[in-house]
């Protein structure tokens, strides 16, 4: 499975696909540890996805902790039926900033005031 990835207002996007689960994580090892070494904040577009399970939130937590240690937001996008559900039952939306969609994640990101 092919991956998107884009930049947009200095902030990195990946774009998953399918399903998030144990099989892609461990596909994805060197991507993921990539990831983790990223100097902008995070945006996983999980819009078409249509379902992960343990592994996939494992990873989505390994990089938040990551990011959360530089300083750096992720935010995920996109949340079909089945990912919202658990992210809901794990109470992974009180703490990683999610969105409806790309377009969501610009309008706050732009109204946020910049600290000085």
């Amino acid at each position: 499975m092919k991956n998107d990835n884009y930049i947009v207002n200095n902030d990195f996007v990946i774009k998953l696909r399918d399903e998030f689960d144990a099989e892609l994580v461990k596909s994805m090892r060197n991507e993921l540890e990539a990831l983790s070494e990223l100097t902008t904040n995070l945006v996983i577009d999980l819009s078409e996805v249509e379902f992960i399970d343990s592994s996939g939130i494992g990873a989505i937590v390994f990089l938040y902790k990551r990011m959360v240690a530089k300083d750096l937001i992720l935010s995920v996008i996109g949340l079909g039926i089945q990912p919202l559900e658990l992210f809901k039952m794990l109470m992974l939306d009180k703490t990683i900033d999610c969105y409806d969609d790309i377009e969501s994640y610009l309008l706050k990101s732009l109204n946020t005031p910049v600290a000085s």
